[in-house]
């Protein structure tokens, strides 16, 4: 007898993180579902095979699923868009993405896979955000998915070279114990950013997506004088530390943002977080990462192709979630189907 790939639908699918992870472990995807361009082109060029549903998630209802042949499924995964919890800048309670979770909720009721998976930032778990959570678990349980757990977990756990914050929501109907998979990596071992990117160094025109910023000058001096694993510091004279801009010369450069972080070859990465086109700077390069560089980071492999203006690239890949950490996450779930 032939055991039969377990199925999947992924939900704002993005650049494909979580469904390349899936696929990896074995997995068979039904459709992915995703309307923003950059995204469709990523995915068409990546996924050729795989449907793609563009309809806005919000009008989807049960006949769009029959139509494209979607009528089970055993997961539905997806990381709903998370502007509106994150911590960068001010969380809105009444920001419209917010309610996108309430969407996947909906369309686990439609399709009532045996597991779902939904990811998001930590910061869906902050106080402010009580209301909307615990809507959305009571939504998940008035459907029958009174079997949910939750857990903040951390990339570099799983084998990715970074220190990505997640939360996690994994539900069921089956009564049996469910849980996320055990770590693989612990802060004596973390996977170091060098054994991914260093091979870059020389390496500029092979890759897609390998293309470093063309920084001015002034940004050019500003970043030499950062030393790897540091930021902004006394040593720059001060008059690297203006905006280079016409239209942003009496802007002091703060400390705090990542875009000035040099990242350290011996240690993991910080959070791949795209900021006014540019990831945090490279180990030894006078430059920030490019968007193949951080996709590493990410466990994205090479194959995978981004569209897109640059800052749409930054994005798809920044949004994303590590390939290896989905498919850990993958496998265990396949263990527990």
């Amino acid at each position: 007898m032939i055991n039969k790939k377990p199925t999947f639908i992924d939900l704002f699918s993005g650049a494909g993180g979580l469904t390349e992870g899936f696929l990896n472990a074995g997995f068979k995807c039904l459709a992915c579902f995703e309307n923003w361009e950059p995204a469709i082109l990523t995915h068409n060029h990546n996924y050729p095979n795989i449907k793609l549903i563009t309809k806005d998630i919000r009008k989807l209802n049960k006949k769009d699923l029959i139509s494209n042949k979607i009528k089970k499924v055993d997961v539905i995964i997806g990381g709903p868009p998370c502007q509106g919890f994150s911590t960068i800048g001010k969380r809105k309670n009444n920001d419209f993405r917010n309610s996108l979770i309430y969407e996947f909720a909906r369309i686990v009721n439609l399709l009532k896979p045996k597991i779902f998976l939904m990811e998001n930032v930590r910061g869906l778990m902050s106080p402010k955000m009580n209301n909307i959570r615990s809507n959305f678990i009571k939504k998940l349980n008035n459907f029958g998915y009174t079997n949910i757990i939750s857990s903040t977990l951390c990339a570099a756990d799983y084998g990715v070279p970074q220190l990505r914050y997640r939360v996690f929501f994994l539900g069921t109907k089956m009564k049996k114990e469910i849980a996320f998979p055990a770590k693989t990596h612990s802060e004596e071992n973390y996977e170091k950013i060098e054994n991914f990117i260093r091979d870059l160094e020389k390496d500029t025109k092979k890759l897609s997506n390998h293309i470093p910023m063309k920084h001015n000058e002034i940004v050019k001096k500003r970043i030499s004088f950062i030393p790897e694993g540091s930021g902004i510091t006394k040593k720059i004279p001060k008059k690297y530390l203006k905006g280079s801009r016409s239209d942003f010369q009496n802007n002091s450069i703060k400390n705090f943002s990542h875009i000035y972080k040099r990242l350290h070859y011996k240690k993991p990465s910080t959070t791949m977080v795209p900021g006014h086109n540019a990831f945090p700077l490279h180990p030894k390069l006078d430059r920030s990462l490019t968007v193949r560089e951080a996709a590493r980071i990410q466990s994205i492999p090479d194959k995978i192709k981004f569209f897109g203006t640059r800052q749409d690239q930054c994005i798809l890949v920044g949004n994303a979630v590590p390939v290896l950490m989905a498919k850990k996450i993958a496998l265990n779930i396949k263990k527990q189907l």
